[in-house]
């Protein structure tokens, strides 16, 4: 009986460290493994941690490996993407520097500044780093690099 408490108290502390690995989880569906797409923006590394929805995967398959995105109203980034995603809109209220959303089917966008707001949005996802996001991005194009060899699921 010791030998089957043992092995029942390892194997759910080997649980419970697989499932605390992974700190974020989906606000869509807590089952689906978080991802991570690698981005070099202006040559400053940055990690996207991704939603776990449609669009987010979709967005995996389709993204380019090398673009550019203009920027927009000195808040944020935005790319026309080649296909349309899949989308569930939602009034986000306050974007946070950081944010990457889809606005419509097909405008990627990365935010550098927060703010209110009344649109609506996609989540895709949120950068990891956004401690000196404004000054890496600036107010001028960016070239966006995906590195997919340095993606990651969690």
């Amino acid at each position: 009986m010791k030998r089957v408490a043992s092995f029942l108290l390892i194997a759910l502390c080997g649980i419970s460290f697989n499932l605390t690995a992974c700190t974020h989880h989906s606000s869509e569906n807590p089952q689906i493994k978080m991802k991570k797409i690698a981005l070099l923006l202006n040559s400053y590394k940055h990690r996207i941690l991704l939603e776990g929805n449609a669009s987010s995967q979709e967005l995996q398959r389709i993204l380019p490996t090398k673009f550019s995105m203009d920027d927009l109203h000195q808040n944020e980034k935005y790319y026309q993407l080649p296909t349309p995603l899949p989308t569930a809109e939602e009034s986000v209220g306050k974007v946070e520097a950081g944010d990457v959303l889809l606005y419509g089917n097909q405008t990627l966008v990365i935010f550098y500044h927060s703010f209110e707001t009344e649109y609506r949005y996609t989540r895709i996802g949120r950068l990891e780093l956004t401690k000196e996001l404004s000054d890496q991005l600036g107010t001028a194009q960016v070239t966006v690099e995906r590195n997919e060899s340095e993606d990651e699921s969690c």
